[in-house]
């Protein structure tokens, strides 16, 4: 099992590989739609990138889901911390 630092790090080169952005850029606070400009297909390229990194297939649909309840609220955006929380919780 992956501590929270290297499960941040694959997060952070997974969407850093998708959306092209610069090294530092991605925070944990960064939100992929409102601060990334991630966009619907860029969700389950994020996914794909993922799982070769976990080595285990990941539902982008079920983590948004899941932690949009988890935070009492609808959106469908999600954090880097929020993808981290949630794969801390479920890869165990």
């Amino acid at each position: 099992m992956a501590n929270e630092q290297e499960i941040l790090k694959n997060v952070t080169d997974a969407v850093q590989i998708v959306l092209n952005t610069e090294p530092g850029e991605i925070q944990p606070a960064s939100a992929l739609v409102k601060d990334l400009g991630a966009e619907s297909i860029d969700f389950l390229d994020i996914s794909c990138e993922l799982e070769k990194a976990v080595g285990r297939e990941l539902d982008f649909k079920e983590i948004i889901r899941a932690t949009r309840q988890k935070a009492g609220d609808q959106g469908n955006d999600i954090t880097v911390q929020e993808i981290v929380d949630y794969l801390k919780e479920n890869m165990a």
